[in-house]
Order: structure tokens, then C-alpha cells, then sequence
């Protein structure tokens, strides 16, 4: 009895000393539990843990006005280690992250170049129902995002509210993509150039998304999406774009691909290059709307026949596939993500 109880007592002592975050083992099995502030913040103090499983299980809230906070000069997690190095220096995000339908709210950044939550995500990397609210991300260099600044790996069902402003490439999610953005949104104000409502630039593939902040900047300033060198497939822009120069209502310029798109965006340009869905285009757009860089009516952006006949997966039918990707309140809201939904 003796023996056992001296046992129990040295367990009540070593557990707490080994435990991480707010729990778990970081394996896919167990992720690690980030539940505060303080979890957070830990987890981008430690590279060595960026190869691992996280789940959100709490709504965080990083006002720097709140008792320890502050405001942050670098991404949160994965941040860029050296300023003067035009490319990022340090070790990406490499594992997966899931927000779990949780949010964090009030993340403030100040610096030079990639900034947002996470600096990169790598190839691996997988970042998935997460929501950033009032996010507030300034830099003075290249590549920011309320989310990403760069991204490499998928981010899945992730949105943003707030501002991204920097001296380069700006998203008001991702800066750049050069990997997958599904099922996400932003309605963040983005400044910058190029710049984009959405990502800032992108080489990668990004569907099923749709942006509706305010984007301005320099030049190559588009709704969703500022520079387009990849794919872009069943997304939508609805804001104020506004530039002197190569300014559209979708995408700025355009040398990949763009199929199923449409743009509602008021569009003003102070010079040349300005287009209702595109600027400039050397690449192909199929089965978007418009002809001649008209926008599309918003009532026509608030009927569900607009989208469904041109091949959009809604909720409640199956002639364009069983995923339920979007439904519409219609005649009153543009479409929506399924997981937007509320009963």
C-alpha cells in the first residue's frame, strides 16, 4: 500500500512538469490543446513543435490592451527571424492546425515582412476552420496576411475580418499562395500592391472562396485576388476595389487560369488597366461573367439560378454534386460557404 501510494504521489508530481499547452500529445490522435493566450504564444516559441497536430478548443483573444498582452512585430507562429533578407529566414509551420469553429480575435501585428498569424505554412501544413476577427496586421515590407503571409501547404474553411496593409504583396487572407485556399472567405480591408481582397498573389489554386472587403493600393489591385498565376475556380468578389492602375474587379492581372467566377465589385481606376473581372489578361478565363469587364447585377449575385446553371454545388440539389458547398438567403445576400450556416 505504501509503495502504491508513493507511486500516485510522484505521477501527481511528473505529469504536470511534461505537459505542453493546454493538454494532449501533439500526435493526430491527440493533438495539442491551445485553450489560452499564453498556449498561443508558446506554440510560436516553439519551432520544434511545428511539425505537430493542434486544436483550438476556446475563442482566444489577443487584444494587446488586455493585462500581458501586447502588440506583435512578427507573425505569431513561424515568423520570418531576419528582417533585412528579402525571402523568408527561419523554419515554416509544417503541421496541422485546426481552429476547431473557434475564433481569435484582435491580433495586432506591426513590422516589416511576413506577417500574419502564421509568417509561412509549409508544404505539409494544414490550417483548417479557423476565424480571425478584428485582425489588424501592418508591415513595411513584402508579403501579409490576416491568416498566412505565405502559404505553401492548404488552408481549408478559414475567414478574416479586419485590415492587412503592407509595403508588397498584401492578402486579407493570404499574402501569397502558392499551395491551396477551399471553402475560405475574408472581409478584410487590404492595402497594399499587388494586392487582393482575398490573397495578394497567387500560383497555387484557390476555389470556393469569395472576398467582400474594401481593397485598394498602388497597383495590381484586384477584389479576390491581386496577381494570378495559377488556378482560381467557383470564387466571387463584391467589394470596392479602388487604384490608379491594372485595377479588377476579380483578379488585377492574370496569366493562369480563372473558370466560374464573378465579380459584383465596383471598380474605380485613376489611369489605365481597369476591368469589372479582370485588368489584364494572358492567360484563359472560362464561364466567367463578364463580357467586356461588366460586373454582375447584384440581383443577378443574389439569385441561386445564376450559380446553379453555371455549375455551383448548392445545398438542396444534386445535379451539380452531393458536397453542398454553397447555399443563398436569396434576394437578400450573396451566396454563402456551407459551414456559415446557422439554424
Amino acid at each position: 500500500m505504501r509503495t502504491a501510494l508513493l507511486t500516485m504521489t510522484m505521477c501527481l508530481f511528473v505529469l504536470p512538469a511534461n505537459a505542453k499547452y493546454g493538454g494532449g500529445t501533439g500526435e493526430p490522435n491527440d493533438p495539442y490543446q491551445i485553450a489560452t493566450a499564453a498556449d498561443l504564444i508558446a506554440l510560436g516559441g516553439t519551432p520544434e513543435d511545428y511539425g505537430k497536430h493542434f486544436v483550438l478548443t476556446a475563442d482566444i483573444d489577443l487584444d494587446p490592451n488586455l493585462p500581458g498582452q501586447r502588440v506583435f512585430d512578427r507573425a505569431v507562429i513561424a515568423p520570418d527571424v531576419n528582417d533585412t533578407a528579402y525571402d523568408y529566414q527561419g523554419p515554416p509551420f509544417t503541421g496541422f492546425f485546426d481552429g476547431n469553429r473557434h475564433v481569435i480575435r484582435n491580433l495586432h501585428i506591426q513590422g516589416a515582412g511576413y506577417l500574419g498569424l502564421f509568417g509561412q505554412a509549409g508544404s505539409e501544413a494544414k490550417i483548417s476552420n479557423l476565424g480571425l476577427d478584428a485582425v489588424d496586421v501592418t508591415g513595411t515590407g513584402n508579403c501579409v496576411g490576416g491568416l498566412v503571409a505565405r502559404n505553401r501547404g492548404s488552408v481549408t474553411a478559414c475567414c478574416s475580418t479586419g485590415s492587412a496593409n503592407g509595403g508588397g504583396v498584401v492578402g486579407g487572407l493570404v499574402g501569397v499562395n502558392s499551395g491551396t485556399v477551399i471553402h475560405s472567405y475574408s472581409a478584410c480591408m487590404a492595402d497594399g500592391g499587388p494586392v487582393g481582397g482575398l490573397v495578394g498573389y497567387n500560383d497555387g489554386s484557390i476555389t470556393n472562396c469569395y472576398s467582400s472587403g474594401l481593397v485598394m493600393g498602388i497597383d495590381y489591385v484586384g477584389g479576390l485576388v491581386g496577381g494570378n498565376d495559377g488556378s482560381i475556380t467557383t470564387c466571387y468578389s463584391t467589394g470596392s476595389v479602388n487604384g490608379p492602375s491594372y485595377v479588377g474587379g476579380l483578379v488585377s492581372y492574370n496569366s493562369g487560369s480563372i473558370t466560374t467566377c464573378y465579380s459584383t465589385a465596383s471598380v474605380t481606376g485613376q489611369a489605365f488597366y481597369v476591368g469589372g473581372l479582370v485588368s489584364e489578361n494572358s492567360g484563359s478565363i472560362t464561364n466567367c461573367y463578364s463580357s467586356g469587364g461588366t460586373g454582375l447585377a447584384t440581383a443577378e449575385m443574389q439569385t441561386a439560378s445564376t450559380f446553379l446553371e453555371a455549375g455551383w454545388d448548392f445545398v438542396g440539389e444534386t445535379a451539380n454534386g452531393t458536397e453542398d458547398i454553397w447555399w443563398i438567403d436569396e434576394g437578400k445576400d450573396y451566396p454563402k460557404l456551407w459551414w456559415e450556416a446557422r439554424d
